[in-house]
């Protein structure tokens, strides 16, 4: 199967609104993606971390949750993976064996899932998931380039509270190669104009050589006719 072919069932139908997105770190697990939809569960695609193609489809299906996949990256690494991803959706991990699922609830999954378990099982696990995952966002946000450019955009003015620079440079690179703190500024310096289209505003906090990141409402700019101190 296909990465493309990822978003609809054996018969060709498209992915429920209310349907996961599997993130993978190195080989997408189409296996489980195909054996999941054998039982009925569509899923929005299996695709690779870090792509403007995962970008994309968290844009545009706006999954209810991430099944994330990463069999043989650290515990530590899985953790900030976890952190990361949770700024976009619930985060559910794919992991067989030699994961301390303690370290992952900590780190804010909302469940822990071995791929080997029975296909049926598997499935309905992920559905009971599923039922307890909020609303996904439908609202669309203003087009400002690439797909991860967007994703970004979307990041900062969804999140409520600080986002970590660490965070955004892992969810917009890699565990091997994050991107640049050097990037990640000049990415945010042309997100400024879509932020004030939305009435927002970028707030950066540093401390300790760690920066921050959140929105908030931009301050309402009234004419002087409208304050009293234009002239009579």
């Amino acid at each position: 199967m296909h990465l493309s072919a990822a978003v609809s069932g054996p018969c060709g139908e498209p992915a429920p609104p209310h349907a996961p997105l599997m993130l993978s770190v190195g080989r997408p697990p189409q296996y489980v993606a195909i054996r999941l939809h054998h039982t009925g569960l569509l899923t929005v695609g299996a695709l690779p971390w870090g792509s403007e193609a995962a970008c994309a489809a968290i844009l545009e299906r706006r999954p209810a949750m991430l099944l994330l996949s990463a069999p043989d990256t650290d515990a530590d690494t899985l953790t900030r993976l976890i952190r990361a991803a949770s700024r976009i959706a619930p985060v559910a991990v794919l992991r067989s064996g030699g994961i301390d699922a303690v370290a992952a609830f900590d780190a804010g999954a909302c469940d822990v899932l071995d791929p080997n378990t029975p296909t049926a099982e598997l499935a309905w696990r992920i559905r009971a998931d599923l039922r307890r995952c909020p609303p996904a966002p439908t609202d669309p946000r203003g087009p400002t380039g690439t797909a991860s450019q967007r994703l970004l955009l979307d990041a900062l003015s969804r999140a409520r509270s600080p986002v970590c620079c660490h965070h955004l440079r892992l969810l917009l690179g890699t565990p091997d190669l994050p991107m640049t703190l050097r990037a990640l500024r000049a990415r945010l310096q042309r997100l400024l104009p879509a932020l004030t289209d939305q009435g927002l505003e970028l707030v950066v906090d540093q401390q300790w050589g760690l920066a921050t990141y959140r929105t908030r409402r931009a301050p309402s700019r009234q004419r002087p006719d409208e304050t009293g101190g234009g002239a009579p």
